[in-house]
């Protein structure tokens, strides 16, 4: 039994396939968008007064977990993430 894949699928594979993977860089890091929200209060698929929330939140209370977000600090700097969520601060 021949299992072969009809010739005329393969360009059209080949194209999904090629799609897919130029679609990939722009999925692969919430941290190329992020926007903006003042007073270093930077945020990817998050509105910036939510951000601006946790942050405050965070540098008050330090706690790992905020609102749903897992929270680090590494330096003068904080992350809270929750799925694609990413919301950066400075820790001053």
């Amino acid at each position: 039994m021949n299992q072969t894949m009809p010739i005329r699928r393969r360009p059209l594979l080949a194209i999904v396939l090629v799609a897919g993977l130029l679609a990939l860089p722009g999925m692969s890091s919430a941290s190329r968008g992020l926007q903006s929200c003042g007073g270093g209060v930077r945020a990817a698929v998050v509105s910036c007064a939510k951000a601006k929330r946790i942050a405050t939140e965070y540098v008050k209370t330090h706690a790992r977990t905020l609102q749903g977000y897992t929270c680090s600090s590494g330096g003068r700097q904080g992350r809270c993430r929750l799925d694609r969520k990413l919301v950066v601060f400075p820790l001053n």
